[in-house]
């Protein structure tokens, strides 16, 4: 879906004319946006639906093992359970953050194609930025997995939990300015050459907070396994 995006702007006037029932000789002409804005629309638009499936990808992956025995059967042999989650993040991440980038990259051509060029290193950076969000995410979503048992309640839980972390950042820039979710915000300003003041703080802040949950998350698995 992240193609649509330039897609959609692009064809604006002609999508409103043949489907927005606009009286006979209506005339309507929207602006085209530049092509960073399209760029920054695309990580907005990750930032919702595109949140909310990396969610549903991610919530079953150790809930499932839980509870069709595949992970009793394999903690029988001696693995170390920080190696266990490790594994479920790094597999989690690697799909998820490639499918990200080739989504990414198919915006950037559409928007170079239809509009105008985007400084290449700002892209790279964004989609580094970003990058490092959906691991924030996996960890999380992991994390749930292991801490609850109902699919449904991990998918809730992080969806409010996610969702409400980002609107109350926006909200309280000052005291949240370092909150892992405005690493989407981020990541948006490096496309639209804005001040990025405080991205560093909240680079190291999600990163201690990701290993954090991720040896939170052995933690709960080998007390699950006891």
């Amino acid at each position: 879906f992240c193609v649509m995006q330039p897609l959609t702007y692009y064809f604006m006037d002609d999508i409103l004319k043949f489907g927005g029932n606009l009286p006979e000789g209506a005339v309507i002409e929207m602006p085209l946006p530049s092509s960073a804005e399209v760029m920054a629309s695309v990580l907005s638009q990750l930032n919702t639906v595109g949140v909310l499936l990396m969610i549903v990808a991610t919530m079953g992956s150790i809930n499932d093992e839980q509870k069709n025995g595949s992970l009793t059967l394999l903690l029988v042999r001696p693995i170390f359970y920080i190696n266990y989650v490790s594994s479920k993040i790094i597999s989690q991440s690697v799909l998820l953050i490639f499918s990200f980038l080739c989504g990414y990259a198919l915006s950037y051509y559409y928007t170079i194609v239809l509009f105008s060029s985007v400084a290449i290193d700002v892209v790279l950076q964004s989609a580094l930025i970003y990058s490092l969000y959906v691991l924030f995410i996996v960890t999380i979503v992991i994390f749930t997995s292991a801490l609850l048992n109902n699919s449904g309640a991990i998918a809730i839980v992080n969806v409010l939990f996610l969702g409400g972390l980002s609107i109350v950042s926006s909200w309280l820039t000052e005291i949240l300015k370092y909150s892992p979710t405005r690493l989407s915000s981020f990541a948006s300003a490096i496309v639209m050459n804005e001040e990025t003041n405080g991205l560093v703080g909240c680079v190291i802040v999600t990163l201690c907070v990701t290993v954090a949950l991720h040896i939170g998350t052995a933690m709960i698995v080998k007390k699950k396994r006891g």
